[in-house]
């Protein structure tokens, strides 16, 4: 008897819910704030984003496209050593996982697992440490490693885009 109670008031605290509703005008107003508000976290956001990447696109893409795109970007242009069977599928495999970690085929943000801001400070990590590019890609391409003023203009458009980030996250 008591569970049968128990239920009862339950159901008596429910029916007004589902009959009279619990109002929408102070929900719809609340929907309609954040909305307003991630749509100017969108527009705050792409204003930095393009300032971030006009100055990738002014100082450190052309770096980028000489050293970099081989492994990371989409090419069409391949040494003539490519098509030797071992050699074609190696190559083949290492720029599909290069393209994994990190695409530059379009400008920034990159394509990649990660945010913009990881993406970011890892190209800094892999700059600071000479990681790349690795010693197999070295041995064919002798001037593919970052020159000390390259690294330099990396790290400066790197640093200032780490700042302008910093201040709006």
């Amino acid at each position: 008897m008591k569970k049968i109670i128990k239920k009862m008031m339950a159901l008596m605290l429910l029916v007004p819910l589902f009959v009279l509703g619990h109002g929408t005008e102070e929900h719809t107003e609340v929907k309609k704030e954040i909305t307003v508000k991630s749509e100017l976290e969108k527009d705050k956001n792409k204003e930095v984003f393009n300032s971030i990447n006009q100055a990738y696109v002014e100082s450190t893409k052309e770096i980028f496209k000489i050293k970099c795109f081989d492994c990371h970007a989409k090419i069409t242009v391949f040494p003539w050593y490519y098509k030797i069977p071992g050699i074609k599928q190696l190559m083949d495999y290492d720029m599909k996982e290069a393209k994994k970690h990190l695409d530059m085929s379009k400008d920034f943000p990159f394509i990649s697992h990660e945010t913009p801001l990881k993406d970011l400070k890892s190209l800094k990590e892999v700059i600071e440490e000479d990681e790349m590019p690795p010693i197999q890609y070295v041995l064919g391409h002798w001037d593919s490693r970052l020159t000390e003023d390259e690294k330099k203009e990396v790290l400066e458009w790197i640093d200032t885009s780490l700042k302008i980030l910093g201040e709006t996250k």
